[in-house]
């Protein structure tokens, strides 16, 4: 586990999550309130999200759509993509909060964590039960480093 990971506070904006994301090369950050709670995460698909045409991001809810996607429907330029995030950039963290990632808890047993990494996360919250408070996290590095033998 890698304890006291960088967090990003749920009133911080997007603008700020980004550029966390980019200067740590990091996927995601987990989002706590100013007790130090665990809240969600703030993934980069989320803020990938907002720089799509608001079309995209109803495909799940319009099959259709898809298949005018799939035949190059979208020709939108960077500028357009930048103006959609300017529009969104000052938004808390919050708005974008994604609370269906699992969490692990001090006793979860390893192989349930190897198995949710196994899922497509690139690592998961380790979260206090009692209190709520994120404790740390572990990643798929966390993992393949025990695994090697060395020390993470």
């Amino acid at each position: 586990m890698t304890a006291a990971p960088m967090t990003i506070r749920r009133d911080q904006s997007i603008r700020t999550a980004l550029q966390m994301l980019l200067k740590h090369k990091l996927l995601g950050l987990p989002v706590i309130d100013d007790e130090d709670r665990y809240l969600g995460m703030f993934l980069r698909s989320e803020l990938v999200a907002t720089l799509l045409p608001r079309i995209v991001r109803l495909e799940d809810e319009l099959p259709e759509v898809s298949r005018l996607l799939d035949v190059g429907f979208m020709s939108d330029t960077i500028q357009e993509a930048q103006e959609r995030f300017q529009a969104v950039a000052d938004n808390p963290v919050s708005d974008y909060l994604q609370t269906e990632t699992p969490v692990l808890r001090p006793d979860t047993p390893v192989m349930n964590a190897v198995l949710f990494l196994y899922r497509a996360r690139t690592y998961l919250p380790v979260v206090d039960e009692a209190s709520g408070k994120l404790l740390g996290v572990v990643s798929t590095w966390d993992i393949l480093g025990k695994i090697a033998g060395n020390p993470v």
